[in-house]
């Protein structure tokens, strides 16, 4: 079985918005402490290589290999490759990790990526690359009582993903993903902490300037 973890905000060395422990390179934070947050990652995984994506709220997906040496645009990272631990960011988005027999994957999936078919193409590649019996983790996120979207972002949504609908102008993002990976077999196991509610998290409802915590998996 893989190795995972959901980190939270706590642990780190970063100061003020980004207290404490940051992972991300690009909100703002000195990336020297960045690096030391990162470093504290690898040390809790007991690896020597994290795989992180620019995620871009599509649904294109990177197959990681020991020989990749760059950060790919994706919202979702597959690998076969061990001591290689994928990375996903989040501040409210949900994180989801993915162990299956001889390969992992992680998932970032937010209302774009949700609507666009991110996890179902995730688990089609897995299983592409050999993969099977699967179980999904799903971390924390924001829940369905606090995403707010506009009206015609939740019509949207809502008229193609009904079971996301969690009231007037709120969508659940857990709800929906959570129905999509039961169609597709695969067994999940939640983490019903909401990001906005907990301070625990980074959330960026919350305060767009903040940091970002993750979901990091290694086989």
């Amino acid at each position: 079985m893989a190795r995972l973890l959901f980190t939270a905000r706590a642990g780190g060395k970063s100061e003020g918005e980004f207290d404490s422990l940051n992972l991300a390179q690009h909100v703002g934070d000195q990336s020297d402490i960045v690096q030391v947050n990162r470093h504290e990652l690898m040390h809790l995984l007991s690896v020597k290589q994290l795989q992180f994506m620019e995620q871009v709220h599509g649904n294109e997906i990177a197959l990681v290999t020991q020989e990749m040496k760059t950060i790919p645009q994706a919202d979702a990272l597959i690998t076969k490759e061990r001591n290689i631990a994928l990375v996903v960011m989040v501040a409210d988005c949900l994180p989801v990790l993915i162990d299956g027999v001889d390969v992992i994957g992680a998932i970032h999936v937010g209302r774009r990526g949700m609507a666009n078919g991110i996890v179902a193409r995730t688990i089609s590649e897995m299983k592409n690359v050999g993969g099977r019996d699967f179980i999904a983790h799903i971390g924390p996120g924001i829940c369905g009582k606090c995403y707010e979207v506009s009206e015609p972002i939740y019509l949207e949504i809502t008229s193609n993903l009904p079971n996301a609908d969690a009231g007037y102008r709120k969508i659940d993002i857990r709800r929906e993903v959570s129905r999509q990976l039961d169609a597709l077999g695969v067994k999940t196991i939640n983490i019903n902490k909401c990001t906005l509610e907990n301070e625990g998290y980074f959330s960026f409802r919350r305060a767009p300037k903040t940091g970002r915590q993750c979901g990091a998996i290694v086989l």
